[in-house]
């Protein structure tokens, strides 16, 4: 048996997370799901986001599903700092991986390209402030065991917010992403020409690809975004730093058929946690309307996270047969809803399974 935690969370994905673990659970029985209410009802109703009690016990699991958060009635980054980017830090999850794949009859390209996101670090630090008119301003934080102390003066004001890439982390992240990358056409980006920090990034992709036996090359970020638009199929691996992986991967959802068609995983030395990229858009919220594909796709790549791939690629299989056989959700222009796609979805994933043997 194995046990996952579920996040459903806010909007779309407290409709679609739910639906998709029940499917999970009609494709393998040794699957068991434990619900988490982190979400902005919650935090309306508690202050809550989430608990420090709620964090151990989610330490204890091998993986997490997440769905979606966030509340238009919430002020925008209270939920997103204070239960993704909470998570993704105590968790220690420093790896986050989105593929982006072309599906027939959704776009009209021939994409499949990984983007290995370092997860922890670059401007996601929270180490930030503000100073104003003629106040002197002082600011002290933490990131691992490192004190981070700002000291100092102005007569503006001003808000600053500090990218930090520290040694440990960044060694670690490339030598988990040269694990994961197969093939060797890997393409790291960064900045470095414009934010001296790059170089440091660049350094120890240098000494870490050569560590692993990998061939890297590198490519500004800017020039990487107007290459992928131009000619995408040139690319299959890109390893980026936190802020310009969370750009472009997002880019390369908008090619590749919009945001419905995009998972992603947070990989850590010791759980996991599994997300579509879209968030919980509450406008068609519980109109069983929403393309709940990418959050079937994160519950793939869950399953090929904890050695179920087998089942992994019978449902990546169906979803292709699916999609090609013309039951395309209706924000691709087809007319099948939410629920209806979650059931042809599973309905193929057992067939398969059926004729090899397997139910």
């Amino acid at each position: 048996m194995v046990d996952i935690a579920v996040i459903p969370g806010d909007g779309i994905g407290k409709e679609i997370m739910p639906e998709v673990c029940n499917m999970l659970k009609n494709i393998d029985s040794s699957l068991n799901f434990y619900y988490y209410d982190i979400s902005s009802e919650r935090y309306k109703r508690t202050g809550k986001t989430v608990t420090d009690n709620e964090i151990t016990e989610l330490k204890g699991y091998k993986s997490i599903l997440f769905g979606a958060i966030g509340s238009p009635d919430i002020k925008p980054g209270i939920m997103e700092r204070n239960v993704i980017l909470k998570l993704r830090r105590e968790l220690d999850l420093y790896m986050n991986i989105r593929p982006a794949k072309s599906f027939n009859k959704i776009s009209k390209n021939n994409i499949n390209i990984t983007i290995f996101r370092e997860n922890m670090e670059d401007f996601y630090t929270e180490i930030s402030g503000k100073v104003n008119e003629n106040r002197e301003f002082k600011k002290i934080n933490s990131i691992y065991n490192y004190n981070i102390k700002i000291d100092g003066k102005s007569s503006d004001n001003i808000y600053y917010n500090l990218g930090i890439l520290t040694e440990k982390n960044i060694k670690r992240f490339f030598k988990k992403a040269f694990s994961l990358i197969k093939n060797n056409n890997i393409t790291v980006t960064d900045k470095a020409n414009a934010i001296e920090m790059y170089n440091f990034w660049r350094k120890i992709a240098v000494e870490m690809a050569i560590k692993e036996n990998k061939n890297i090359k590198f490519e500004y970020a800017d020039a990487l975004a107007y290459n992928l638009i131009i000619d995408p199929g040139k690319y299959e691996s890109i390893i980026a730093p936190n802020l310009y992986g969370d750009i472009l991967s997002d880019m390369l959802s908008g090619i590749t058929g919009g945001l419905g068609y995009s998972p992603s995983g947070n990989i850590g030395d010791s759980t996991s946690m599994f997300e579509p990229v879209h968030g919980s858009a509450p406008d068609i919220a519980g109109k069983n309307i929403a393309n709940p594909v990418a959050s079937i796709l994160s519950a793939s790549m869950m399953l090929d996270y904890i050695g179920l791939n087998r089942e992994a690629n019978i449902i990546n299989t169906s979803i292709d047969y699916i999609l090609d056989k013309n039951i395309i959700p209706l924000e691709s222009g087809g007319v099948y809803g939410t629920a209806a796609i979650i059931n042809h979805i599973e309905k193929e994933s057992i067939c398969r399974l059926e004729r090899q043997g397997y139910y």
